[in-house]
């Protein structure tokens, strides 16, 4: 992969720096020392609240004809906290591997703008822009300015976007345990049974573990509404105050690149997913869920749907779990 990302990396510097050597346009004829820059999105995947999107910008001069000064970032949504553009560029080295050059100051925030000042001479750079997604932006567009200064004065400015920012809500890494097993989609959080009893009207979801392979039966990692049936329960301890209904519509291999670090070969659920997924006539419980598989979700008074992707299961009770929510 980073074979991969430094090949495009210095085409790109390639690109910029043939811009000063082919035709020149009716309006307007390339100068020998004219600044040229290009900028290529690397993220993949929808755009969701709170991960970045991540940018490499190049920028070049011919050799021998001038510096750059500063690159500067504008975005239109300033970007939330963790937002960024790196103040090294990159080279290949001998055995493949990616090497960062310091080509300027750390780059500074001030509102939208996020600028990296150089303190090198160098005529050709490529410069790593990492806007983290604030919450501001959700349901929105963003667009981003990105623009390249030489020493001389010249300016080069590319426009990227605009980019949807999805409605989706997203948390991972929520541990599960044998007591922590009370599930709020609001909330994307699992609580233990005196914690939940403060919060009855968010419960939509409770998980549990049994074995009954004795008796014939699959039962294992459960997931069940807590209205369902007392079958699906199974002497779980579920107050008459939790009242709150669901589908579940079991799924295998969705490996949703938001919600692991586990190869997912390019697959997210998008907002467009939540929006046409079918869940009529689905029950509200699934026996014996597995690690990597997953559940579809939508309550039963049709406020969320959600997916919930099971990042990994215990033997025994307990087990981790990531969701995407959204907001019908």
């Amino acid at each position: 992969m980073k074979r991969n990302i430094i090949s495009i990396l210095t085409l790109l510097a390639i690109m910029v720096l043939s811009l000063g050597t082919v035709g020149c346009s009716d309006k307007e004829e390339t100068r020998a020392n004219e600044l040229n820059s290009r900028c290529l999105k690397r993220t993949l995947g929808p755009n969701v609240v709170g991960n970045q999107i991540y940018f490499a910008y190049a920028m070049a001069m011919p050799y021998g004809s001038g510096q750059i000064e500063s690159c500067t970032v504008e975005a239109s949504i300033a970007g939330a906290e963790g937002t960024y553009l790196e103040n090294n560029s990159y080279h290949t080295n001998s055995s493949g591997m990616d090497v960062p050059v310091e080509v300027g100051s750390p780059s500074v925030n001030s509102g939208n703008k996020t600028t990296v000042t150089f303190t090198t001479d160098t005529c050709a750079a490529t410069l790593r822009y990492y806007y983290v997604i604030p919450e501001e932006a959700r349901g929105k567009e963003v667009t981003f300015k990105f623009t390249a200064k030489s020493r001389d004065g010249q300016v080069k400015t590319v426009e990227m976007g605009p980019y949807k920012i999805c409605k989706q809500y997203l948390k991972r890494n929520i541990t599960l345990t044998k007591t922590r097993c009370y599930i709020s989609l609001e909330d994307m959080a699992a609580y233990t049974l005196a914690e939940a009893q403060q919060i009855p009207e968010k419960i939509d979801l409770v998980y549990l573990w049994r074995n009954k392979t004795s008796e014939g039966v699959d039962f294992g990692h459960t997931f069940a509404a807590p209205v369902a049936d007392k079958e699906w329960l199974d002497n779980l301890a579920v107050p008459e105050t939790f009242t709150r209904d669901l589908k579940l519509r079991k799924e295998w291999g969705i490996i949703d690149g938001h919600l692991t670090d586990e190869p997912n070969k390019g697959t997210y659920i998008d907002d467009i997913d939540f929006e046409t997924i079918q869940l009529d006539g689905m029950p509200n419980y699934c026996i014996n869920m597995k690690q990597q598989g997953g559940m579809w979700i939508e309550t039963g008074d049709g406020k969320y749907r959600a997916y919930i992707y099971i990042n990994s299961l215990k033997s025994i009770s307990g087990g981790v779990i990531s969701i995407k929510r959204y907001n019908m």
